[in-house]
């Protein structure tokens, strides 16, 4: 199990940030289907955390990017950014909205999670997908509960 050596917050250093970050990145911190996708954190900070996955081998039956894959990288991002600022809290999604708007059939997908709302139990996170262009293909909205009790 991935244990942070710091919680992320307002006071949070670029150092600590890119220290964090680099932890992100090892199959333990992932988890497993991520890995196989291939996702990598590349931005870490209190407000936003920002990961990338490779089209290639992440695709549906028609070569286009999976819709699925969006949705696994943006639930990867949130969920990670919402246990990191929750203080390595357990955190566990109860409602994820997808829109995608274009397709990707090879180079990279980009995701930038954003804080919509930050409360007490409730990490809300809107994460936009983009290409190596730059252009919009999804949208997702993720809300994350921070629950109580700690990881075991």
């Amino acid at each position: 199990m991935f244990i942070p050596t710091a919680s992320l917050s307002a006071h949070t250093t670029e150092d600590q940030c890119r220290e964090m970050l680099g932890q992100l990145n090892s199959p333990e911190a992932v988890g497993a289907l991520a890995a196989k996708m291939g996702i990598e954190f590349t931005e870490l900070s209190h407000d936003h955390v920002t990961g990338a996955v490779p089209v290639t081998d992440n695709t549906q039956p028609m070569g286009l990017f999976h819709g699925g894959g969006h949705v696994v990288l943006a639930e990867s991002l949130a969920s990670m950014h919402s246990f990191l600022i929750s203080g390595g809290k357990n955190v566990v999604g109860v409602d994820l909205n997808a829109t995608h708007l274009r397709a990707a059939r090879d180079g990279t997908v980009t995701g930038r999670a954003e804080v919509l709302h930050q409360g007490r139990t409730i990490v809300s996170h809107e994460v936009k997908m983009t290409d190596a262009a730059g252009r919009l293909l999804s949208i997702v909205r993720i809300t994350n509960m921070i629950l109580k009790t700690e990881p075991k």
